[in-house]
């Protein structure tokens, strides 16, 4: 029954919950360039330790960064995860004006949606195997600008531009520890999604329309190796060690565009163009020094080289103002946790506090300056006493732009929600 119970719950999770989510629109000015805005939380329990969560691991909850890290989960446990952000983005600098001038400036955009679900559970002893589905980037702007039209009347149109869409991961994690301190994982993934742009030209007469659709399917596998490492230092502290790897991935993308005068009316419809695209080799590597299990401190550095990458006229990567550069990012974290004995004499974790900084360089430079991306943050998480349930809250605050004020800055906030719940593969004693 508890096994039945388990699985019911996990399809619970992973089909139910998600599309009962609503989400609004955020409007992003960057993830016009590239594959949008990459995502760089996972959305597991180290997201409020500014997701250095590398070298950690967890008998409970999924680390999300490492699978090398699924050996340490506990034994005949079933772990379920699912992960829900509202962001909130105001925006500022830039010149922000719009073309109305009786219009106001944009206001701060609110967005509430799924980001991640999960399942995790040991094989063996030393074998651990998680499986989940999670965004790997979004895309979504609207935006006006005036466009010279040439030809025998070269003329200056309003135009309007439209963008939505991104790529998602479906993963298989697994981890095997090789030694008594060391364990290895892979996560083997399918990168799969579409981005489209719509351009919308009006005449300054507003008598003539013509609308043109850009939709552009990627998918394609993306390998992450994974190392995990602890050595003891005295009788009070323990030091690990993580480190990830991604190769360089080639991702299949098909083009396809449909002009239309602004009504049903099609007037072109090119047929679908094979291409491809390039995601550069990513590399991260963690540190964590931890007390007593009860005192963690630690550090993460990553950098990818998208300086190398080239585009196309359908997935635009450079263009007069801006172009694409290596990004980089430090992450530094800490966690207090407080671990009690439930009634069989078992010690369990039955809360923890946590506080974060990260910063660093995306990957898009825009009018010769680095578009940055800094901020803070907070977690807190609580298990039950009697159960198999927990939860999770996050806060992310930070700025993504240029402290020059001549570069548009996005002011944010993201709220995060892990629910999880773990269950015993068969009857017996729990050990929360």
């Amino acid at each position: 029954m508890i096994l039945r119970s388990s699985i019911f719950l996990g399809m619970f999770f992973l089909l139910a919950l998600p599309a009962m989510v609503k989400a609004q629109s955020n409007s992003s000015p960057y993830s016009i360039v590239g594959l949008g805005n990459i995502e760089n939380s996972a959305f597991d329990r180290y997201t409020g330790m500014a997701n250095a969560g590398l070298a950690l691991s967890d008998s409970r909850y999924v680390n999300n960064g490492n699978a090398a890290s699924l050996p340490k989960l506990a034994n005949h446990v079933f772990t379920f995860e699912l992960a829900v952000r509202s962001s909130i983005v105001d925006y500022t600098g830039g010149g922000l004006s719009t073309i109305n001038p009786n219009q106001k400036p944009p206001s701060p955009t609110v967005d509430i949606a799924f980001r991640r679900m999960a399942i995790a559970t040991k094989i063996t002893n030393k074998w651990g195997f998680s499986l989940g589905l999670e965004p790997y980037s979004t895309a979504n702007y609207d935006y006006t600008a005036n466009k010279l039209v040439q030809g025998n009347n070269a003329q200056i149109v309003l135009g309007e531009y439209h963008g939505s869409g991104g790529i998602n991961r479906f993963y298989l994690g697994n981890g095997y520890q090789i030694t008594r301190n060391t364990s290895l994982g892979i996560n083997s993934s399918i990168l799969f999604g579409s981005l489209q742009q719509v351009e919308t030209l009006v005449s300054p007469d507003a008598q003539a329309v013509l609308a043109t659709t850009t939709s552009v399917f990627l998918s394609g596998a993306y390998f992450d190796f994974s190392l995990q490492t602890k050595k003891r230092l005295n009788h009070h502290w323990i030091s690990t060690y993580g480190i990830s790897f991604s190769p360089q991935t080639t991702l299949r993308s098909s083009y396809d565009v449909v002009v239309t005068d602004g009504s049903t009316d099609t007037l072109k419809s090119d047929p679908t163009v094979n291409d491809r695209f390039t995601i550069p080799a990513q590399l991260k590597l963690g540190i964590a020094l931890i007390k007593d299990d009860k005192y963690t401190f630690t550090i993460n550095a990553e950098q990818q080289n998208w300086s190398d990458i080239r585009g196309n006229a359908f997935i635009p990567v450079g263009g007069a103002s801006y172009k694409l550069i290596d990004n980089n990012k430090i992450s530094i974290g800490f966690q207090k946790s407080n671990r009690l004995k439930n009634v069989y004499g078992i010690e369990y974790e039955r809360s923890f506090f946590q506080l974060g900084l990260y910063g660093g360089n995306t990957y898009l430079q825009v009018s010769g300056l680095p578009v940055t991306d800094f901020g803070a943050t907070l977690g807190f998480g609580k298990n039950s006493k009697k159960s198999g349930l927990g939860y999770y809250i996050a806060l992310e605050a930070g700025r993504k732009g240029n402290w020059n004020s001549a570069i548009l800055s996005e002011n944010y906030l993201n709220i995060n929600l892990i629910l999880s719940y773990a269950d015993h593969w068969f009857k017996g004693k729990k050990y929360y």
